[in-house]
């Protein structure tokens, strides 16, 4: 296996460990720890990192490690609405250019989603979650659009199963809610209502973070 194909892999399992919250925010990772999970020399794991510091995950502090960064809670902020305003344009396109929405995959993933909290599984819940909006905004049939929200999705998942990780205590799950509304509206063709439902939901969400962080 050639030098560079081990750093991809070493990139891809230590990427998805801090995607999926198993390496918290704040946590110093180590060279040799990371070479002997992944069975592997320290070279490849070095590639990786320098990868993964470049996208915003991980900073090299000398002679102490690797060190997860913190999540931003200001850039989630910023995610969340640009998927309002994506959302916001899908429902005024498909209203202006007579489009239709896939009520068959919406209702396929919207149940995914709810199968996963029955068996509390919050990284199936939040990939469906995602899957569900996705579908939602690609009905606008705008290819950009779509490789944009790709472009934040593993971000979102990251914050979310932090966010997760850190509040055991408080209720989650909510988007099952809030998709089974805009199902409901958009099966109804109550395009207002969907709009409505979105924008209140962000309202909503940045009011929390506000006032559980300082920026």
């Amino acid at each position: 296996m050639t030098q560079h194909s081990l750093v991809d892999i070493a990139y891809t399992k230590i990427r998805e460990n801090l995607i999926t919250a198993n390496y918290m925010p704040g946590m110093l990772l180590s060279e040799n720890v990371l070479a002997k999970e992944l069975n592997m020399s320290r070279t490849p794991i070095r590639g990786a990192i320098s990868r993964l510091e470049s996208e915003g995950f991980v900073s090299s502090i000398k002679n102490r490690g690797i060190f997860v960064k913190e999540i931003s809670m200001k850039e989630l902020l910023d995610i969340s609405q640009v998927i309002l305003f994506l959302q916001e344009f899908t429902v005024d396109e498909v209203q202006a250019r007579d489009l239709c929405f896939d009520l068959e995959k919406l209702k396929m993933y919207l149940d995914l989603q709810i199968e996963a909290e029955k068996n509390d599984n919050y990284y199936k819940y939040i990939q469906y979650y995602l899957l569900f909006t996705h579908c939602m905004i690609s009905s606008a049939n705008n290819k950009i659009m779509l490789e944009f929200m790709d472009s934040l999705k593993d971000k979102f998942v990251r914050m979310a199963m932090v966010n997760w990780k850190l509040t055991p205590n408080q209720k989650h799950y909510s988007a099952n809610q809030l998709n089974k509304l805009i199902y409901d509206a958009i099966c109804s063709q109550n395009y207002s209502s969907i709009k409505q439902i979105c924008r209140e939901t962000f309202l909503k969400s940045r009011e929390r973070i506000i006032m559980s962080t300082a920026f």
